[in-house]
C-alpha cells in the first residue's frame, strides 16, 4: 500500500474542482514575487528593510526553525514572544520586553487559521516595528474582514504547502519602497528537474498511474539534475540534529534565485475552490473523528469561516513514544519539537506546551476519504489505551 501523501501531490483532479473560489486567496494580492521558498520569502523581506546585526525581530515561541534561520544568517537577534492558547501573540508580553533594536514582528496564522491582527498593527505602527504576516500556513482566508496577507507591511506564503509542487514561496510587499528584489534566473537543468519532481511524487503515491510504466525511463533521464549544494549556511554548531538540520540552515544564493516556471504556472492554474472545499471538508472529518476521543482532542475544533486550513492540530496528552511510532509507519504528521536553541520558556505561554503536545496532521485537498479514514485508525490504535 502506498504511503498517505503529506503535502498535496498532483492529480487529475488539480485543475477541476466546484464552482468558483468565494474566499481571498493570497497569490491575488498585489505586489506579490514568487520566490524559491516561505524562508526565502522572509529572507528577502528582511533584507528589504536591511535588517542587520544588532537588531532584534519579534519571532512566536512556537514555530518551524525556518522562521528563524533568515533572521540569524543576517546577524540579528530572534526575540521570541508568547502565544496564548489560540495562536496569537500576548501583547502586553510584547510590550513590556520590546527593545529600541526591534526593527520587525513576525506573526504566524497557525495551522491555517486567521488571526486577529488589527491590534497588533496598532501597536507595530505605534513603535516604528514593520509587521511580517506570515501566511505559510494560510494562503487563503480573511481576518477582520480583510484578506490574510494584506495586514502586514510585507507577507509571505509557502506554495509547497497548498499546492502540488516541489518548491516555491511567495513575499508580498505593501509599501512603496523597497522594490521587490531582483532574482536570478534557473537554469535549464533546474527548470526540468522541478517539473520531473512534481510528477515523481506523484507517481510515487499512486497517483497519474499511467505515467507509472515509463517512469524507470524518466528517472534514468534525472541522472545529474540536482540542485547546487548550499554555499552560505548557518554554522553547523547551530544545528541540533541531524534529521532537521535543513530547517536550521538557509541556502543564501538560492535563496535570490527565481521560482521554476512549472511552480508558477501552477500556482496560476490549480482550481482554488476544489483546494478550499476539500480542505475544509477533511478539517471538519477529523474534528467528528477525534472529539471525545481519551488521551487527545482537537486543539482549534472551530473553524472558522472563509479559510483553508494548512494542517490539523491534535492535541495529545502523551505524545511519546508514539509519535515516532507514527514517523516510522510514514504516518502523514509532523510535530514542531525543534525550536530554536535560544527559544526561552516564559510565563503562561503555550509556545512550548504545543511544541511538545500537538501534532499536526495532514490535512490537503489530494487526500482521499480512505487514506483519511486510515490515518484516524492509525493513530487511535497507537495511542490506544
Amino acid at each position: 500500500m502506498k504511503p498517505t501523501p503529506k503535502l498535496p501531490v498532483l492529480d487529475t483532479r488539480t485543475f477541476a474542482g466546484p464552482g468558483l473560489a468565494d474566499t481571498p486567496c493570497l497569490l491575488d494580492l498585489a505586489g506579490i514575487q514568487f520566490t524559491q521558498s516561505g524562508r526565502a520569502a522572509i529572507l528577502l523581506a528582511l533584507e528589504a528593510l536591511h535588517i542587520q546585526a544588532g537588531d532584534q525581530v519579534l519571532v512566536p515561541t512556537y514555530h518551524c526553525p525556518t522562521m528563524v534561520a533568515p533572521i540569524v544568517v543576517l546577524g540579528a537577534e530572534a526575540l521570541f514572544y508568547p502565544i496564548n492558547d489560540h495562536g496569537a501573540p500576548q501583547m502586553d508580553w510584547v510590550a513590556a520586553h520590546t527593545t529600541d533594536q526591534v526593527r520587525a514582528m513576525l506573526v504566524p496564522h497557525f495551522f491555517g487559521l486567521p488571526q486577529p491582527l488589527a491590534q497588533v498593527r496598532q501597536w507595530c505602527q505605534a513603535h516604528g516595528v514593520r509587521l511580517i504576516e506570515d501566511c505559510a500556513h494560510a494562503m487563503f482566508g480573511i481576518t477582520e474582514g480583510r484578506p490574510v496577507g494584506s495586514t502586514g507591511d510585507f507577507a509571505i506564503a509557502s506554495l509547497t504547502k497548498f499546492l502540488p509542487v516541489s518548491e516555491g514561496g511567495v513575499l508580498v510587499n505593501h509599501l512603496a519602497m523597497p522594490k521587490p528584489a531582483v532574482l536570478t534566473g534557473l537554469s535549464a537543468k533546474a527548470q526540468l528537474k522541478a517539473a520531473f519532481d512534481m510528477v515523481h511524487t506523484s507517481v510515487n503515491f499512486g497517483r497519474l498511474p499511467l505515467l507509472a510504466p515509463m517512469f524507470g525511463l524518466i528517472a534514468r533521464l534525472r541522472q545529474g539534475l540536482v540542485h547546487q549544494a548550499p554555499v552560505d549556511v548557518i554554522p553547523p554548531a547551530e544545528n541540533k540534529d541531524t534529521h532537521a538540520g535543513d530547517s536550521f540552515s538557509i541556502d543564501v544564493p538560492r535563496a535570490h534565485q527565481e521560482l521554476s516556471h512549472v511552480s508558477q504556472w501552477m500556482a496560476r492554474h490549480a482550481h482554488r475552490a476544489r483546494i478550499v472545499v476539500r480542505r475544509r471538508e477533511c478539517y471538519r472529518y477529523f474534528v467528528q473523528a477525534y472529539t471525545n476521543t481519551p488521551g487527545m482532542r482537537p486543539l482549534l475544533p472551530e473553524l472558522p469561516d472563509h479559510c483553508a486550513p494548512y494542517v490539523f492540530p491534535l492535541w495529545v496528552d502523551e505524545p511519546d513514544p508514539g509519535y515516532a511510532e507514527l514517523r516510522r509507519l510514514q504516518y502523514p504528521v509532523s510535530r514542531w519539537d525543534w525550536l530554536w536553541p535560544t527559544t526561552p520558556t516564559l510565563p503562561q505561554d503555550q509556545g512550548k506546551r504545543w511544541s511538545h503536545h500537538v501534532l499536526q496532521l495532514a490535512c490537503h485537498q489530494d487526500l482521499t476519504r480512505a487514506e483519511m479514514a486510515r490515518m484516524v485508525t492509525t493513530l487511535k490504535r497507537v495511542y490506544a489505551r
